[in-house]
């Protein structure tokens, strides 16, 4: 819901061009990446890895690194040893990264069937 009350930012061609040859400021190149949306992508994939996991591991994960409790207090809230929290945060942690790389490989192979598509209509104009 966050995102559907941002309104969406406009900028004129000529300021992201660089029609101003007197402004010295970098200017963002046509085409190229867009570093606000690569950070968008990085936050839907992390939290799409994050809905993937067992319950427990992402009560776990949520509660440590995400709102910063201890183990001791992770323990005591869900009524858990202190080593379970730490088995379970781990055994997320190693999840998390392999839901990750699955993603990355995804969204890769996504671009390249895109930039391939593209290729091929640019070549029958």
């Amino acid at each position: 819901m966050h995102l559907r009350r941002k309104k969406p930012i406009s900028i004129s061609l000529d300021e992201v061009t660089g029609s101003d040859e007197g402004d010295d400021r970098p200017r963002n190149e046509i085409g190229g990446p867009d570093p606000r949306l690569s950070g968008l992508l990085d936050r839907l994939n992390l939290q799409w890895a994050i809905d993937q996991l067992p319950e427990g591991y992402r009560e776990i994960f949520v509660l440590y690194d995400v709102q910063g409790y201890e183990h001791n207090e992770i323990a005591k809230i869900l009524g858990r040893s202190i080593g379970n929290s730490k088995s379970q945060l781990h055994k997320a942690r190693k999840r998390l990264r392999e839901l990750l790389g699955r993603a990355r490989r995804r969204n890769r192979q996504e671009n390249r069937g895109a930039a391939d598509h593209l290729s091929a209509l640019a070549a029958s104009y």
